[in-house]
């Protein structure tokens, strides 16, 4: 319910959860127009007399839909956080922080590299040699 809601509301007014954190917004509503398409088809098929014997056939079909075609759209990350476990998420987010932190202390450390090969700073003299 409360992806859909995001339908109706600025990006900036957006819930702090961890898929709004992480993942496009055209991929949230993606994600959650498929859902509808599937809750319709149930629906519709539990309420139309003439075909209401499939329904648990429809019910179980949502388990290859979800398996199979839902990762033709999406990542394995982006389905883990829009559906996996508690558990699953924070060990995804953990993971997140700490490639975050890696590449942020190794990106630090190419520029101070970086600085050492620009040549000296305003402080530093310069050697000269004597002929």
């Amino acid at each position: 319910w409360n992806r859909i809601l995001l339908w109706f509301q600025q990006p900036s007014k957006y819930p702090d959860t961890v898929f709004n954190r992480y993942m496009k917004k055209s991929q949230i509503h993606l994600y959650t127009i498929l859902q509808l398409f599937f809750f319709g088809l149930v629906f519709l098929v539990q309420n139309m007399s003439a075909i209401s014997i499939i329904f648990p056939l429809m019910t179980l079909l949502c388990i290859p839909g979800r398996l199979y075609l839902l990762p033709r759209f999406f990542s394995g990350w982006e389905l883990c956080l829009m559906d996996g476990d508690d558990e699953e998420i924070k060990e995804w987010v953990s993971r997140k922080r700490q490639d975050m932190r890696q590449s942020l202390s190794f990106s630090e450390a190419s520029s101070m590299e970086n600085d050492d090969e620009d040549g000296p700073g305003p402080d530093e003299k310069i050697p000269v040699e004597e002929a």
